[in-house]
């Protein structure tokens, strides 16, 4: 068990890692991840960058990896490298479309002024598709309590799945939020390394590299993660944050 893009013990988002699920069914793999109660658990998995860099941390204390190293997962082949205890993601280029979405919708949805909203909202993907609205403000990302039955309708994604990422940035320092929608409630996420590819990839398109960011997230639920965003001149999006070891263990399945 670690806590990725933590900065200091019992911060950051936590994840189990079964670095060897051999054998096991989706059936037990649902039930070993109800058992954690963890916002996600790792066997296989799509691209997200929490868990990339989590299990990207723990098969290399297990197995020995050199600083760099690649994860084959199903968005692709995603090289990692670790550095001072920074582990780092090269993002997949970025796709972009816009969003049928007005800022007055968007300031609606987020329970905001229409001044609070500094950009047209966007949809961008770079493995894993989220809806990114720019901030006028740190205190508007802050302030922002997303309306359910909005959110559900205008971040929707596909039927099941509707969330956004929201941000503002000022002195390479971006404060940031994410939000998901789930059986009617909509939930934040503590730190969301996909979300900061995809912020890499919104500036990449709007022409803002190179950049080196610093990531805050997860200030509104006091849960702080701090994760590290560049962007270099030919546009490669790295993903870093520090992973704390937790615990580690072995889990016995019935029979």
């Amino acid at each position: 068990m670690v806590n990725v893009f933590a900065e200091q013990p019992f911060g950051g988002n936590p994840l189990a890692v079964f670095p060897d699920a051999r054998g096991l069914d989706d059936a037990t793999m649902q039930l070993i991840a109800r058992q954690f109660n963890l916002s996600e658990t790792v066997f296989v998995l799509p691209f997200a960058g929490h868990p990339t860099l989590g299990s990207a941390a723990a098969l290399r204390d297990e197995r020995g990896l050199a600083d760099r190293f690649a994860l084959e997962i199903r968005a692709g082949v995603i090289p990692v490298t670790q550095a001072d205890g920074v582990y780092t993601l090269s993002a997949n280029p970025p796709k972009r479309h816009a969003a049928d979405l007005s800022r007055a919708d968007a300031d609606a949805m987020l329970g905001l002024a229409e001044t609070d909203i500094a950009d047209d909202p966007a949809w961008i993907d770079t493995g894993s598709e989220q809806l990114l609205i720019r901030l006028a403000s740190r205190t508007a990302v802050l302030a922002a309590q997303p309306e359910p039955v909005c959110f559900k309708r205008d971040a929707l994604l596909r039927p099941g799945r509707s969330v956004a990422y929201i941000w503002y940035v000022e002195n390479d320092v971006a404060t940031v939020r994410m939000f998901t929608e789930r059986h009617g409630e909509v939930i934040e996420d503590p730190g969301t390394g996909s979300a900061c590819a995809n912020l890499g990839g919104w500036c990449v398109l709007a022409g803002l590299a190179p950049l080196a960011w610093r990531i805050e997230q997860g200030e509104a639920i006091d849960r702080p993660n701090v994760l590290y965003l560049t962007v270099d001149a030919e546009g490669r999006i790295g993903v870093g944050g520090r992973v704390i070891d937790v615990a580690d263990g072995q889990f016995h399945l019935p029979g």
